[in-house]
């Protein structure tokens, strides 16, 4: 065997071996993970931003059923706001006593934990405790991280995208169909408000995090990027929606995530981008649902992409009795509890085997969600984005609510591009405000 031989047959072994090594560590760790029931009583400081339903659903019937399969670990549920469970996390750390703790963050608020460097990397992980069936784009998701921030420091527990919603029998009464895209709706909007006297559009112009989050979706549907305010499709999206604003019902400056009642009582005829939950919230409050209709939305001139809400799984930096909180994320993470997400708590899954052979009566609404999940988008989680939502709110009184005039709404979003840039070139530096001046910031698509 002559040396070159001999050298390439021991290159090839030396990378089969390496490839066993993975693969054993790999299968030790889920195999592990699959037999692991903890000896010694372990408890669980598990963070959440939930409502107070969602609370009790976990604390009566989520939890428990983890608590049966591991008698030894106790799980704590401790409900915060998605700032506040920041600023516990962040002394949790400073005072070294972060324990055997697991969050469920807000897809943006997690942003300012990971740029403080406050994560764990899951990445040796992901394969175990990541289901196989979760939908493509989480997946995408995880992979943008560990493109950017070489590794997984947050996985994706409860996704949430928002739907059209409108009055049937209006729809049926005047025959039209459901929008297909802006020019749609707005000829819709028209003549429904010609036959019934109604404004009909509902739209979340109340302010905060809400005004701001259906503001980015428009932006994205017209091809722009929301972040930098001032490109053509940002600039189209203000314009068209100053010209449906003569369509949209008076209380839309009120309405907000919680806005959903005035759609069955005829106040207004189609809400604008709602989050799924007030479905099971209307038949809770006796609401006759069976005249809502729903779907995903128009698509803009662009395209037709949904922005992904929701919550994603972390673990804190410096925790202690990690295989007890990766078998807590994993059953979190299964089928079962994804299911429960679903039929109980009326949100959107992120493994796809929860939505098979749903009950009837919610089948139609999680099937709209699945079909807005293959087009989905999420905003970059920068730390800045409570900053971004003012600037957004304030260009949205601007331009839609007090009306300026149109050839003034460039020059009011490149004032928006301005301010943007000299906030984050002196709160953190010049590189910073450049790659935002770039469009180094944009939506993800994995």
């Amino acid at each position: 065997m002559n040396r070159k031989l001999r050298k390439a047959l021991g290159k090839t072994a030396l990378i089969a071996i390496i490839v066993i090594l993975v693969i054993a560590v790999v299968g030790g760790i889920e195999y592990y993970l699959a037999t692991y029931h903890p000896t010694t009583k372990v408890t669980i400081n598990y963070y959440d931003d939930l409502a107070p339903s969602e609370a009790k659903a976990f604390d009566d019937y989520i939890i428990p059923q983890f608590e049966k399969l591991y008698p030894n670990i106790t799980v704590h549920l401790t409900v915060e706001s998605a700032p506040d469970i920041v600023s516990t996390i962040e002394a949790l750390e400073k005072g070294n006593d972060v324990g055997a703790t697991v969050i469920a963050e807000d897809n943006m608020i997690i942003g300012e934990l990971l740029c403080a460097g406050d994560l764990m990397n899951l990445t040796p992980y992901e394969s175990i405790i990541s289901p196989p069936s979760m939908i493509p784009s989480m997946v995408n998701l995880m992979h943008y991280e560990q493109s950017v921030y070489h590794g997984i420091y947050f996985i994706p527990f409860r996704g949430n995208i928002p739907l059209v919603w409108y009055n049937k029998t209006v729809f049926n009464e005047l025959h039209l169909t459901p929008p297909q895209n802006w020019t749609q709706l707005l000829q819709d909007a028209k003549i429904i408000y010609q036959k019934t006297g109604v404004k009909p559009i509902m739209f979340q112009g109340h302010g905060g995090a809400s005004t701001a989050t259906e503001l980015y979706q428009w932006m994205v549907q017209a091809g722009g990027n929301p972040f930098v305010f001032n490109d053509s499709g940002d600039i189209e999206a203000f314009t068209f929606l100053d010209e449906l604003s003569s369509y949209m019902n008076p209380a839309y400056i009120h309405g907000y995530w919680g806005s959903y009642k005035g759609l069955a009582d005829g106040e207004y005829y189609i809400l604008d981008y709602q989050w799924p939950y007030i479905y099971a919230t209307m038949k809770s409050e006796g609401i006759n649902v069976t005249n809502i209709g729903f779907y995903p939305g128009p698509a803009g001139p662009v395209n037709n992409d949904h922005l992904v809400g929701g919550d994603v799984l972390a673990i804190p930096k410096g925790a202690t009795h990690l295989h007890d909180l990766l078998i807590f994320i994993k059953f979190l993470l299964s089928t079962q509890v994804q299911r429960d997400i679903i039929t109980i708590l009326g949100e959107p899954a992120v493994n796809a085997k929860a939505y098979q052979n749903l009950p009837s009566n919610i089948s139609a609404l999680f099937k709209a969600e699945e079909e807005a999940f293959q087009s989905a988008f999420f905003r970059e989680p920068v730390p800045w984005i409570s900053y971004w939502n003012t600037v957004a709110d304030k260009v949205f009184d601007q331009i839609v609510v007090d009306h300026a005039p149109i050839s003034e709404i460039h020059s009011i979003l490149n004032e928006a591009n301005a301010e943007m840039y000299t906030y984050l070139k002196t709160t953190y530096n010049s590189t910073v405000a450049n790659e935002y001046e770039q469009g180094v910031f944009a939506p993800l698509y994995g």
